[in-house]
């Protein structure tokens, strides 16, 4: 994959896509192609920061572990997106585990050519400061959208938002690829209560579930359910026309989806 190729794929996130192009050459210029096995660790929380990374392919999931070692998942970054720039700014160690959850391509650039790169003018410092604001909106919104539902619309929101990217990423396959351990850990439940809604979503012919990946069938149903306030909104009630959401009186239109 050549510098042409790889600015296909990082042109899919708006932020990269919003760079000035002598942002973008000195960039690529400082740029190293690293491969990573499924599975195997890019870089562990704690550790010293050596640079910041886009996904070129595959994917990359950034978890971290409570004192009391629950997982919790920040998030899958797909093809097109930048991660590990928060410890650039900041000079702390590394918040989150890194881990390819599939063979994955990445690009590096070092923590030497990061320096050297927002010391060169001050405009590059500005642009790439501009990453981290897109990830502090992105966790706000999770945190904001996610507290108020109660799990089932949690799950729902969570696959429609991973299938929307997906699309952008890779159109014709919007299928979100993640495990029930990760999905469980992204909203905060245990993987047996995420196997029991699946089941129950399956048997509904909502979704089906495959290897790594969850297939979203009916995706106005998924609406629906991501819009519930209520636990019992959320469940799946047989009508004529087959198992469909349960809407309820008390959807708030501001939780939901456009």
């Amino acid at each position: 994959m050549q510098r042409r190729e790889w600015l296909k794929v990082l042109q899919r996130d708006p932020w990269f896509a919003g760079l000035a192009p002598n942002t973008v050459d000195v960039l690529l210029e400082h740029a190293v192609p690293r491969r990573y096995r499924a599975g195997e660790r890019v870089y562990s929380v704690n550790d010293v920061s050596t640079g910041i990374f886009a996904v070129l392919s595959g994917g990359v999931r950034l978890s971290q572990y409570t004192p009391s070692g629950k997982q919790i998942l920040f998030s899958t970054f797909s093809p097109g997106l930048w991660f590990g720039v928060i410890s650039e700014f900041d000079g702390r160690p590394r918040p989150h585990n890194a881990v390819a959850v599939e063979a994955s391509l990445l690009l590096h650039v070092s923590s030497a050519s990061f320096r050297e790169i927002v010391s060169r003018d001050w405009r590059h410092c500005f642009a790439l400061a501009g990453a981290v604001v897109a990830l502090f909106r992105t966790a706000l919104e999770q945190l904001s959208g996610m507290r108020a539902l109660p799990y089932p619309a949690r799950v729902a929101q969570t696959l429609l938002a991973m299938s929307d990217h997906e699309q952008v990423v890779d159109p014709g396959h919007a299928d979100p690829r993640v495990t029930q351990e990760d999905l469980a850990a992204m909203v905060g439940v245990t993987r047996q209560t995420v196997n029991r809604l699946l089941d129950e979503w399956e048997r509904a012919g909502v979704i089906a579930r495959g290897y790594g990946r969850v297939c979203l069938l009916d995706h106005a149903a998924l609406a629906r359910l991501s819009a519930a306030e209520d636990a019992r909104e959320a469940r799946l009630t047989r009508t004529p026309t087959g198992r469909v959401p349960r809407p309820g009186p008390r959807t708030s239109p501001a939780t939901r989806r456009p």
